[in-house]
């Protein structure tokens, strides 16, 4: 089962590709665009990047990509094009796995971050999650740069155990180490 992972935004995209067969999956991060970037000019480099991360797992047979917060949920100073970014790079993603033939599975925030991490006290801070998620992959053995890439490991980690996968990371396992423990 070759797997492919999304955390997206315009400013840094968690992407991640898994062939099935290795010990590591390919984590990495990149730049849709900037401030002054289209919402057409994003889609279309995701595209690409996409299109580039499944000819070197060599064609994917799934996609897990996180799902964008419901408009009721979001807070703050949230704009339109905000939303319309987040919305437009998700269905671009659904849209890519529909015209290549790949199962495509939309993750809530919650469910993967559960999975990945245990269960969390609620109103846990967005910061908090990011540091214990780069941790969990590094206790994983996963070498990752920043939290995007954690979260996309951790939405591969995610989808792996959907698929009734276990993979190399998980393989030797007995019992995961509390998180936060580690000075």
């Amino acid at each position: 089962m070759k797997l492919m992972t999304l955390d997206l935004s315009k400013r840094s995209s968690g992407m991640g590709g898994w062939d099935g067969k290795s010990s590591h999956p390919v984590i990495l991060t990149k730049q849709l665009g900037s401030q002054l970037t289209s919402v057409g000019m994003a889609c279309g480099r995701l595209h690409g990047a996409m299109n580039d991360l499944n000819m070197v797992i060599g064609g994917v047979d799934a996609i897990y990509c996180e799902m964008p917060l419901q408009p009721q949920a979001l807070a703050g100073h949230t704009t339109f094009d905000t939303i319309l970014l987040a919305y437009g790079l998700y269905a671009h993603a659904e849209s890519f796995a529909e015209a290549k033939g790949i199962r495509f599975h939309g993750v809530n925030h919650t469910v993967w971050v559960r999975y990945f991490l245990g269960r969390m006290k609620r109103g846990t801070k967005r910061a908090t999650l990011k540091q214990l998620a780069i941790e969990r992959s590094r206790q994983l053995g996963i070498s990752v740069a920043n939290d995007d890439e954690a979260d996309t490991f951790g939405i591969m980690d995610y989808a792996c155990e959907r698929e009734g996968i276990v993979p190399p990371w998980r393989a030797n396992e007995v019992l995961r180490p509390p998180l936060g423990a580690m000075a």
